[in-house]
């Protein structure tokens, strides 16, 4: 088994000198006249709750399965009774423990479009929260994520609702939103750049970048990314959207531990937004180099494999990356036993040679 090194940096510490250093005044001018709020370490004991909260949640479903959100809920007071439910539902009891701060639970996902409100009763406190459901083809109100989660402007959890493919359903809705065309903006690139010591793949290719990353679930992220380029696409702006867009997947979420298949619905959103758009950018999909780490690549291999077939189901142009950076083995190589997360020049130089190729067409 390949074993992979991390290279991490010499931190030089400085010595600071025992000589006595005079105090530094911290009150500023006319203090007295200055109203100052109570410092929480001036309230020992007094403990600040988190307010009931959803944790997880589907960012993208589709309309014909069943699918759930877990919340968390603060243990207060234990032993306390409450119910939790969505609005007009029959409330669901629980009872807090008294050995947790704080317990989990799961609510089924409603089906229909809108904002959906589920209020938590505890004893005499009444708390609400709020998830918003969206038809997928229409503007995606995601702005940020939360905990690795989609959420909107207020910090409210958002999940896209889509359409399966390759059912009669769908062919209907293709026919419906018919007549796209390839717009003619800059070129995107969007997801992980492929980056190792320093240098990127993304380095001098004719795109716009859009980095987008996290730990566990980075194909999150680049709905937060898409949801800006998008837009509303409506009247001469959606010319301006760009004619080509490259997602490159990476292999973050295999070193995070997080990988699900739902990563590939990406994919089929993509289409369906810009299908309501009326336009068809040229949709690449960058397929990434394999990792270095032996026990990752069983896995890496399944999910490509995943990746590939519903590129060429959804019409995706396929390049893939670990056939041009070559084994892991030594494209990453650093020296003996020691690997860099992706491919190092010259195999960066190759796979950036092909992404250059996709780019110009």
């Amino acid at each position: 088994m390949i074993r992979a090194l991390v290279l991490s940096c010499v931190v030089v510490s400085a010595i600071i000198a025992e000589e006595s250093v005079p105090p530094v005044s911290t009150t500023p001018p006319n203090a007295s006249s200055v109203p100052v709020p109570p410092s929480p370490s001036s309230a020992p004991g007094i403990r600040i709750w988190p307010d009931p909260r959803f944790t997880h949640w589907p960012p993208l479903v589709y309309r014909d399965e069943p699918r759930n959100v877990a919340f968390a809920l603060p243990v207060k007071k234990g032993g306390a009774a409450g119910t939790i439910a969505w609005e007009n539902q029959t409330p669901l009891p629980f009872t807090l423990p008294n050995d947790a701060e704080s317990i989990s639970g799961l609510l089924p996902l409603p089906s229909a479009i809108g904002d959906h409100r589920a209020t938590v009763a505890i004893e005499s406190g009444s708390f609400p929260i709020v998830l918003r459901l969206c038809d997928a083809r229409e503007s995606w109100p995601i702005t940020g994520l939360n905990n690795g989660f989609p959420v909107d402007a207020d910090g409210r959890a958002v999940v896209l609702q889509d359409r399966r493919r390759g059912t009669r359903e769908e062919r209907v809705w293709s026919f419906l939103d018919g007549g796209e065309v390839r717009p003619v903006g800059r070129a995107v690139l969007i997801g992980d750049a492929l980056e190792a010591l320093g240098s990127r793949v993304w380095d001098g290719l004719d795109a716009d970048a859009r980095p987008a990353s996290d730990e566990r679930y980075p194909h999150h992220a680049v709905l937060v990314a898409l949801a800006a380029i998008l837009g509303d696409g409506s009247g001469e702006p959606r010319q301006r959207l760009p004619r080509t867009i490259v997602w490159s997947p990476g292999n973050q979420t295999l070193h995070g531990g997080a990988w699900t298949a739902e990563e590939e619905r990406v994919l089929g959103v993509i289409r369906t937004r810009c299908e309501r758009i009326g336009v068809m950018p040229r949709l690449v999909l960058a397929l990434p180099p394999l990792p270095v780490e032996a026990h990752l690549q069983a896995r890496a291999a399944e999910r490509r494999d995943l990746l590939l077939r519903s590129a060429n189901r959804l019409g995706w142009v396929v390049v893939d990356l670990a056939r041009a950076a070559g084994a892991p083995e030594e494209a990453n190589r650093v020296a003996p036993q020691v690997f860099t997360a992706y491919p190092l020049a010259p195999a960066q130089e190759r796979m950036r040679a092909v992404l250059r190729e996709a780019l110009t067409r």
